[in-house]
């Protein structure tokens, strides 16, 4: 997974429905017709074992999701083609702090070094019923489940395929739930799916540099 990894907001049920009257205000008075899109960059990727850098003074949460790996180059694919185009799926965290709008690019609160650990690829043939489990420090505090999407992998490959041309490697991450988890430095994060690869992460503090300020 050495590609670019995008991400989607408000893809999960529960987010859409806690953001809908503050979508009924000026200035859009509706909620997004399309896909909210954003860029985890390269510096945010790590992998499974590595630690997370978890700033001092900032609430930081794990949002646990699963990730498409695109497996050849596809430019406006349909859905009914999508599964030709990927290679596989990993568990993901969408590490982030916490969004207060969906109409700025929250580039402060989503692309911190570190934010985005990414599992191993497995070969499933599709995620659209799987449980994701979160665990700190060996104990569940949060599970959801990919059917309460509100597009799935497929529709969601199709809808970016068709403005941006996809190369093997690119990632989407699917999707997060409202409910997040708090996380501090030394915590453990597991978090697990069946069929998939399990994501371990500690969490460190992230010390500031000598003469920096917030």
């Amino acid at each position: 997974m050495k590609g670019t990894v995008f991400a989607v907001a408000l893809n999960h049920r529960s987010q859409t429905e806690a953001w809908l009257d503050a979508f009924q205000q000026p200035p859009y008075q509706t909620p997004p017709k399309t896909p909210v899109w954003f860029i985890k960059p390269r510096n945010t990727v790590i992998h499974s074992g590595d630690a997370i850098p978890v700033p001092q003074e900032e609430r930081v949460q794990s949002g646990a999701t699963i990730a498409l790996v695109v497996g050849k180059t596809a430019r406006k694919i349909t859905t009914a083609d999508a599964a030709n185009y990927i290679a596989g799926y990993a568990l993901a965290n969408d590490v982030s702090l916490p969004e207060e709008s969906f109409y700025r690019p929250a580039i402060k609160a989503k692309c911190r070094d570190g934010f985005c650990p990414l599992g191993e690829l497995a070969p499933l043939p599709h995620v659209d019923a799987v449980d994701i489990i979160t665990e700190i420090n060996g104990k569940e505090v949060n599970r959801w489940t990919t059917a309460d999407l509100n597009r799935s992998a497929a529709e969601l490959l199709c809808a970016l395929s068709d403005f941006a041309t996809l190369q093997p490697g690119d990632v989407i991450l699917l999707g997060t739930p409202q409910q997040r988890v708090d996380i501090q430095a030394g915590d453990n994060i597991t978090i697990k799916a069946a069929g998939l690869p399990t994501l371990e992460n500690s969490t460190r503090l992230q010390l500031k540099r000598t003469g920096e300020t917030a």
